[in-house]
């Protein structure tokens, strides 16, 4: 079969391009033939069954976050000192830290993002996606990445962290290239110098910015977290400033592919989108439902720190595993008719945003920004369909991290 797509496990390759355009197959595949699968080229163990994946992503002692330099390692990345300095400060994010230094830093990076400010922010949400969609009513032809997916999280970001709306795509291209090298890029080498530039030149932007807030305090985000302590304790400007950057990429990158996967599901089936427009009450759940069915989030890794042993395969002390999210959220032993949107679903407990003690820092944001979204398409542009004569395109550029690049789409008004 094609490159990346076989009949036997044993012949996988995750890092290709068919994997990435589509990777549910390949996830079926292992689920059913070897749910602890070692993997060459990753250099550790792909674990794709509900009930493993859930349970190691609960497990902190057995499945650390302390996995950046195996991480780093991975096919012969580059060891230069760019490189390095990259492991140093990414060892310092809250996502490369095992309780109790994890809990530490979580609970001072968490102010701002309490259900109370969550619910605050709702006026600010609403008028960015209400302006955004006034664009898209006066065309009847736009693309709902560019115009939509990636404008909405993007403007909320800018304003929230009190940033120039001009930076914001300076600042997603520093994200892009440091999420293509840790999610699992098809040359991990050649990924890894440019991650470590851009995470030097996005850490000296927020030092600056965390200068500026220290010494004119604003009614932003970045200034609630310059100020932000707990117990008397409080961040180091270079823990602040590495945490910070993490925290932007997880309130903006998983935004922009919940709303971009989420479109392409709902208005691929039908039904469910005008069971959507049809029952408004319906949208919190649709948010689950799409995170669960197509999540940008793939996979997490984690260090094991004990020997364990899970479907007959010895897993060492020392290795990587690989918890695929996606794979786990399509198992048919946990999902009825799991390749299928069912906005009304009853069945609970998808990881689409983690589980345990990792779970989404920047979860409530982006169901926000979810359900409105859905809330304002649905109602003011009802017949909002896919283009038929422009197919979509994925980004298909790393195994981590699921999103479009394109999602051409017509108001369905001619």
């Amino acid at each position: 079969m094609s490159d990346g797509v076989s009949s036997t496990a044993e012949d996988i390759r995750l890092l290709s391009t068919e994997v990435f355009l589509d990777p549910y197959p390949t996830y079926a595949l292992l689920r059913d033939k070897a749910p602890a699968h070692w993997d060459e080229q990753l250099n550790g163990w792909i674990l794709t069954r509900y009930d493993d994946v859930a349970e190691a992503l609960r497990d902190h002692e057995t499945f650390s976050s302390r996995r950046i330099g195996l991480l780093a390692a991975r096919g012969g990345a580059d060891p230069s000192p760019p490189m390095r300095q990259f492991i140093r400060l990414a060892t310092g994010w809250m996502w490369m830290l095992d309780p109790p230094e994890h809990t530490r830093v979580r609970k001072l990076m968490s102010q701002g993002f309490s259900p109370r400010d969550i619910r605050n922010l709702e006026p600010l949400v609403s008028e960015i996606v209400a302006d955004l969609v006034d664009e898209m009513v006066a065309k009847d032809e736009f693309d709902l990445i560019p115009d939509f997916s990636y404008a909405v999280p993007a403007l909320v970001l800018v304003t929230l962290y009190g940033l120039p709306k001009s930076d914001a795509p300076l600042i997603t291209r520093w994200c892009d290239t440091i999420k293509v090298f840790l999610g699992g890029a098809p040359d991990l080498a050649a990924s890894g110098g440019p991650a470590a530039e851009s995470l030097q030149h996005m850490m000296t932007y927020l030092t600056g910015v965390i200068a500026e807030r220290r010494a004119e305090p604003r009614d932003d985000l970045i200034t609630r977290l310059v100020h932000a302590e707990e117990d008397g304790d409080r961040l180091a400007d270079e823990e602040l400033c590495s945490n910070l950057l993490l925290l932007m990429v997880a309130t903006f990158e998983t935004s922009i592919d919940l709303l971009g996967n989420g479109l392409l599901g709902l208005l691929s089936q039908r039904d469910q989108w005008e069971l959507l427009k049809a029952d408004p009450t319906t949208i919190p759940g649709a948010v689950e439902e799409v995170l669960r069915y197509d999540g940008p989030v793939q996979l997490t890794h984690r260090l094991v720190t004990r020997d364990v042993e899970i479907h007959g395969q010895r897993i060492a002390k020392g290795q990587l595993a690989y918890l695929v999210r996606g794979a786990a959220n399509r198992d048919p032993a946990k999902f009825r008719d799991p390749d299928r949107i069912d906005i009304r679903r009853t069945e609970t407990g998808h990881v689409g945003l983690g589980a345990g003690v990792h779970y989404c820092i920047g979860a409530g944001l982006a169901r926000l920004e979810g359900v409105t979204a859905l809330t304002e398409l649905s109602r003011r542009i009802p017949d909002l369909s896919l283009a038929t004569d422009k197919p979509h395109r994925w980004r298909a550029d790393n195994l981590q991290f699921r999103g479009l690049a394109t999602l051409p789409a017509t108001s369905g008004r001619s």
